[in-house]
């Protein structure tokens, strides 16, 4: 129940975008103005604020974060291996891959874990969400990125440096390891501006939804199963296997699987958006990934409880 009543306010906020789309009185132009505010200014604020504040890692928890980079990884390239073997365009099999490694860590995750295991839960989960805003979602940007232009990996990955989630999340941690606090005015105005993130990527998300649901998605149907299937199944079962064999302890290794199980985060819709890159797929990835973690992830939790 506990999972379910931190699921449902999600539910909620895009349910409001739905209806905002539906009725008219926002249109697909507000809610691409919504996704840049949240792009460009809100999700960064969130990224530093949040990052900056956490403390660096010792060098069993290190081992185990190696671990999950690992496992998410081999997600990452499993899903590019299945969309070239399905025929799917570069911009489809960046975007599902994007979808099938990039979880809602920071605004369920983390407060999940600390609900279910208790306290010894914060370190491990802050340790794990500073890998997914850093690594994980460099990785999946880069993909998205260089499918937008047609660029290498290498090259996108080279842009993949201006994109300012990427920026905000290096400079939090940065800020982390050198020890550095933020002064007490920004960190107030970026805690802020970090309250209104994920409101407001939630009600935007409902608005494309709202406005472009059932509208020539189709050809989307299977790369969005598999971004699914791998996010909320394939990326707990290699996280936990792989975790396994470090010196991490077994909190962090439940903390770390169950946050690998969580749903597509919304920044997934937001980029895939932004880049006009496996939008509408992007979208329903992040809806259909979270109502499905409202079944696994309670069945999760009560089998990592020690």
């Amino acid at each position: 129940m506990d999972v379910l009543a931190r699921v449902i306010p999600f539910f909620m906020l895009v349910a409001v975008g739905v209806v905002l789309g539906r009725v008219k009185l926002v249109d697909l132009a507000g809610a691409r103005a919504l996704s840049a505010y949240v792009f460009w200014v809100a999700f960064p604020a969130l990224l530093i604020h949040s990052l900056s504040a956490m403390a660096p890692p010792d060098a069993a928890m290190a081992a185990g974060l190696a671990a999950y980079a690992v496992g998410v990884s081999v997600v990452l390239a499993l899903a590019l291996v299945a969309g070239r073997l399905m025929g799917w365009s570069r911009p489809t099999r960046a975007g599902t891959a994007m979808a099938s490694i990039n979880a809602n860590t920071a605004f369920l995750g983390a407060p999940l874990s600390v609900a279910l295991f208790g306290a010894a839960a914060q370190g491990p989960s802050a340790a794990v969400v500073a890998i997914d805003c850093t690594l994980i979602m460099a990785l999946g940007t880069a993909m998205v990125r260089g499918a937008a232009d047609d660029s290498s990996l290498w090259k996108a990955a080279a842009k993949t440096l201006r994109n300012p989630l990427v920026v905000a999340a290096l400079i939090g941690a940065g800020l982390s390891f050198a020890g550095l606090r933020l002064i007490a005015p920004l960190e107030t105005a970026l805690g802020m501006l970090r309250a209104t993130a994920s409101p407001v990527g939630l009600v935007a998300l409902g608005i494309v939804v709202g406005l472009e649901a059932g509208h020539g998605a189709r050809e989307d149907a299977a790369p969005v199963s598999l971004a699914v299937a791998f996010k909320l199944l394939l990326a707990p079962l290699l996280v936990w296997l792989l975790v396994g064999l470090t010196e991490a302890d077994p909190m962090f290794r439940a903390t770390a699987t169950l946050l690998a199980a969580c749903p597509t985060a919304v920044h997934v819709f937001i980029q895939t958006r932004t880049y006009a890159v496996f939008a509408r797929g992007g979208a329903m990835a992040v809806v259909l990934s979270t109502i499905g973690a409202a079944i696994s992830l309670p069945i999760l939790g009560a089998a990592l409880l020690p």
